[in-house]
């Protein structure tokens, strides 16, 4: 008998993820990441330089309206009083403004204000003819207009309002303009008076910001220094004493992570402490019998002890397999790689028993399998599942003696599911049942070759399942022989099918 294939495989990738049976832990290259410092801050301040570019716009227009409100209101004066003195002074009729308004208008050379006087068609009568007029005109009589318009090169602002008439007796367009030197310049100091303090503010608000995110911070560096100068053995929980909140899930996290290495450690120092203590005995049988092979003359004295050999070869093979397997028990998320799914028990066991038929044949002992009849579904690890059956099996086989029987059940109720192995063997004393399931023991007197590794192995799959192990009295099939041995494997949580669920109504109501 060779050591299971899939138990190594399954043990080398525990060594690979979990903790290492035979080659040291090696830590995969990654990329530098970005700090966290620097990603809190370009996260923090990058939203606020874009609505700081927005509301540098939306001042910039504000602005604009502040400092055009009053000289537009200046002009729209100027254009009604320039108005007046049209419809006062006849000036369509060759008269000139008046000494006050000229110099209301012409008075301050930063001020100056141009007029000009068009008739319906745009031709002017009076003024300035240098003054643009708008593109679209609006004949709305009496109504202000202010626009936008250039004029020999420069800005100007422009007014202008229909009323009255000429001396076609169609109405007439009075035109006023003024620079829009001033307002630039009101409208540049406003904007400096509001951005100035920002400018300055702005950088100081970065670098106290940046300051205190990297007070904030700290704790992480403090945390990091803490596990740096730990020993590669302490494995010890981390304190979260004075942490910050934010911290502490990140330190359960972490001392989840060690808990679970500590236990790897402590299954890799048991199993190499339990290989070493348990394979001494075999391994120096083998060769004893090996030397007496080589001393021996006699081929059929030759022949017994290498027969010897090859039984004491498969018995540590045997060990071997179970310590593996108990290994991988105790540590089912590393080693069970498909994890757990919807499983029928019946199928499992059905294909666990047929491989030891020829076992029980062998023996002469009577193997049976009575499956439920119906599905019985639970969620669980099919490779666990059957390791732990079939240790079940070999239990059965070896403990009961020639002419024996060996029964392998299935079923289950509404709320549960079971598996259960019976035999006819010698029985286990009651004060005996709860010490079989440690390792490496093995009941006195039943001169049975066994490791004391088979029960312990169900124990941990069946606990890694939630699944309880009891002793149930024997059958009334077996009343006729030894005492024997029945063992039930229940599980509670069992996914019920539509099918199941109809079976048990019909059969229970």
């Amino acid at each position: 008998m060779l050591i299971d294939p899939d138990i190594l495989d399954q043990a080398r990738e525990q060594a690979d993820t979990g903790f290492s049976w035979h080659r040291p832990f090696r830590r995969k290259k990654t990329k530098s990441n970005r700090s966290l410092l620097n990603k809190i801050i370009l996260w923090m301040f990058g939203p606020l330089f874009l609505l700081w570019t927005i509301g540098l716009v939306i001042t910039y227009f504000i602005a604009q309206n502040i400092a055009n409100a009053p000289y537009d209101r200046a002009l729209t004066d100027h254009l009604r009083m320039v108005r007046h003195e049209i419809e006062q002074q006849n000036i369509l009729k060759g008269a000139q403004l008046s000494p006050f308004v000229i110099n209301l208008l012409h008075g301050d050379p930063e001020h100056l204000i141009y007029w000009d006087v068009r008739d319906a068609n745009g031709n002017s009568l009076d003024g300035n003819h240098a003054i643009p007029l708008p593109a679209n005109w609006s004949y709305d009589m009496d109504k202000v207009r202010v626009n936008n318009e250039s004029m020999d090169g420069h800005s100007v602002r422009v007014a202008y309002v229909w009323g009255g008439v000429d001396s076609t007796g169609l109405p007439y367009l009075t035109v006023v303009a003024q620079s829009n030197q001033m307002r630039a310049r009101l409208q540049q100091e406003i904007l400096t008076g509001m951005l100035t303090p920002q400018l300055i503010v702005l950088p100081l608000a970065a670098l106290l910001a940046g300051l205190g995110l990297t007070q904030g911070l700290e704790p992480l560096t403090i945390l990091q220094e803490r596990i740096r100068a730990r020993r590669a053995n302490d494995t010890s929980p981390i304190t979260a004493e004075l942490a910050p909140a934010e911290i502490v899930p990140l330190i359960a996290a972490m001392n989840s992570l060690l808990q679970r290495l500590t236990a790897a450690h402590e299954t890799q120092r048991r199993f190499v402490s339990n290989a070493a203590h348990q394979l001494k005995t075999p391994l120096a049988g083998m060769r004893t019998q090996a030397e007496l092979a080589l001393r021996e003359r006699s081929p059929e004295k030759m022949d017994a002890s290498l027969q010897q050999l090859i039984r004491g070869s498969d018995r540590a093979t045997r060990l071997v397999n179970q310590m593996l397997a108990l290994a991988r028990a105790e540590n089912p998320d590393n080693l069970s790689g498909l994890g757990l799914e919807q499983i029928d028990l019946n199928p499992l066991a059905e294909q666990q028993s047929a491989q030891w038929v020829d076992t029980a044949i062998n023996k002469h002992i009577d193997l049976g399998f009575e499956c439920a009849p119906f599905p019985v579904h639970i969620h669980g690890d099919p490779l666990m599942l059957a390791e732990m059956l079939n240790n079940l099996i070999e239990n059965a086989i070896i403990y009961s003696t020639s002419g024996g029987k060996v029964t392998i059940r299935t079923g289950g109720d509404a709320l549960s599911a079971y598996l259960e192995v019976e035999d006819t063997g010698p029985g286990i004393p009651v004060e005996e049942r709860e010490r079989v399931f440690d390792r490496f023991y093995r009941v006195l007197g039943t001169n049975v070759d066994g490791s004391g590794l088979g029960l312990p192995i169900v124990k941990e799959i069946a606990e890694y399942h939630e699944a309880t192990v009891e002793f149930m009295p024997t059958s009334g099939d077996y009343e006729t022989h030894a005492r024997g041995t029945r063992i039930r494997v229940s599980f509670s949580r069992i996914k019920n099918l539509p099918s199941q669920t109809l079976w048990l109504k019909k059969h229970h109501m």
